[in-house]
């Protein structure tokens, strides 16, 4: 790649609408793992881990929908299309959900020894570490679901 195929980047349609993805997943993140710290040690701390998981997920996939819809895709605005959208982009969430609970397992077994439904809780600080381990992952996911399939544009 060139230099100026490199300057060229940022003018790229798929190249802008990743960056803003990307910008609104870290205000969703912050959303998400603030709210899962919160519940694990002071909301839900006698529950299991993934039902403070689930529950920060979805308080932050409604802030990703708003801003992604209205500044990273520019989506149209017809409220039945918009409702469909938030269904759509919940669906591509709910798989984004699930691999991010089985890395965050599969991390927390291989790492911190824990093994589900034996040994006990583990710490929230471990939790929360391999949660954001699998990030890249699901972002991964997300981006590629929301750009073809929730948000693309459809012809006239």
């Amino acid at each position: 790649m060139t230099l100026a195929a490199v300057r060229r980047l940022p003018q790229r349609r798929g190249v802008r609408q990743f960056v803003k993805f990307c910008l609104v997943g870290a205000t969703s993140l912050f959303i998400d793992k603030r709210t899962l710290w919160f519940l694990l040690n002071e909301g839900l701390p006698r529950s299991p881990w993934w039902i403070s998981a689930t529950l920060s997920f979805m308080l932050a996939v409604t802030n990703g929908f708003v801003w992604n819809r209205t500044w990273t895709f520019r989506a149209d605005t017809h409220a039945h299309r918009r409702r469909t959208q938030y269904g759509m982009f919940f669906a591509t969430n709910l798989v984004g959900l699930a691999l991010n609970l089985a890395l965050t397992q599969l991390i927390l077994t291989l790492f911190a020894d824990h093994l589900p439904y034996i040994g006990g809780t583990p710490h929230a600080s471990d939790v929360l570490l391999a949660s954001i381990l699998s990030v890249p992952i699901v972002v991964a996911w997300n981006f590629a679901a929301s750009k073809y399939w929730t948000f693309r544009t459809t012809p006239a």
